[in-house]
């Protein structure tokens, strides 16, 4: 019987002595320490841009995991049968961050500060392809913004509408305002390369962890080159969702950044423009177009219901923490 996670461990120099199933990965116990294997979206070459990329910054002495290369000395390992893509991993195991815990978050953002500051530095080469992503958070916000008009026509059509959809409807137009004017906002930035760099690009707290030497990010594989700011924007979206939008805690964490990576006007405008954006209001919007119309969970219902409750308290938080 073919057994894929042995597979793919004969082609690293490495012994196993031990294998255990975690979340979406493989924790390896090995002669090496401990390790991860999982599964890898990107292409080879993204791959091992990323292993010299954090080889990098461990050099530079940002402590992070590190991918180890294969036998073939590549960092990404290909299933002969397949054809999925693999990489090991140093594993990282420690505390997730506690998203109830003000100190905790701080800590959270001052790590992230001095990961900009570090990566600001290296003399990294970026491949062109990558340069094609500097654009990607205004095409992103467009691209919303065009889901929000096809679903608004969708549920126009329809004869008989349900509940999600009639709560839809009433607050669909001032949702697309507000997208419209974080649009307008991001396309006066400039593609300043001061601000640009390879972001983390899913910095939350499942990829925060605390261990007996201190905080550490894991989980590079989703990362992209772009403004910098977007790292701490996306951060902060999911830490007020989860605190209401309070602003008092928004500011904390905007000073505790700063005190460790200067923030020029340029980047608060930025991530003005990032927060502005009704990204949950779009996540609701996407998963109503992905799914059935002819049956709308309850959960569904409360979501909505719960992103627009909170739709003047977040207009509210984005506009007194940056005074624009």
């Amino acid at each position: 019987m073919y057994n894929q996670v042995e597979a793919i461990l004969s082609q690293y120099d490495v012994e196993i002595n031990g294998v255990t199933k975690g979340r979406g990965s493989y924790i390896c116990n090995t002669n090496k320490g401990m390790k991860l294997l999982l599964p890898f979206c990107g292409s080879k070459e993204k791959g091992e841009f990323l292993r010299q990329y954090l080889a990098e910054l461990d050099e530079n002495g940002f402590t992070v995991e590190q991918i180890l290369a294969n036998k073939e000395e590549a960092a990404v390992t290909e299933d002969e049968v397949t054809g999925e893509r693999f990489l090991l991993k140093d594993y990282i195991g420690g505390k997730e961050l506690d998203t109830a815990c003000k100190e905790e978050m701080i800590e959270a953002v001052r790590l992230l500060a001095r990961y900009h500051k570090v990566s600001r530095e290296l003399e990294v080469a970026i491949p062109d392809k990558m340069k094609e992503n500097e654009k990607l958070v205004v095409e992103s916000c467009k691209r919303h913004c065009r889901e929000f008009i096809k679903v608004k026509n969708y549920i126009r059509n329809r004869k008989k509408k349900n509940e999600f959809e009639q709560v839809y409807m009433r607050h669909y137009a001032s949702m697309l305002e507000t997208a419209e004017a974080s649009i307008a906002c991001l396309e006066k930035q400039e593609l300043n390369a001061l601000y640009v760099g390879i972001c983390h690009g899913e910095y939350n707290q499942h990829n925060v962890v605390r261990t007996d030497d201190g905080w550490h990010m894991v989980h590079f594989e989703n990362y992209a080159y772009s403004w910098r700011i977007v790292d701490l924007a996306n951060f902060m979206r999911k830490m007020m969702e989860k605190h209401n939008w309070d602003v008092a805690l928004g500011d904390a964490l905007v000073e505790a950044y700063r005190k460790e990576y200067e923030l020029k006007q340029e980047e608060l405008q930025k991530l003005y423009g990032i927060l502005l954006f009704p990204e949950k209001f779009w996540k609701v919007t996407n998963h109503y177009m992905n799914s059935r119309k002819t049956w709308i969970s309850e959960r569904d219902i409360e979501k909505l219901k719960k992103v627009i409750a909170q739709e003047e308290e977040r207009l509210n938080f984005v506009e007194n923490l940056f005074h624009i």
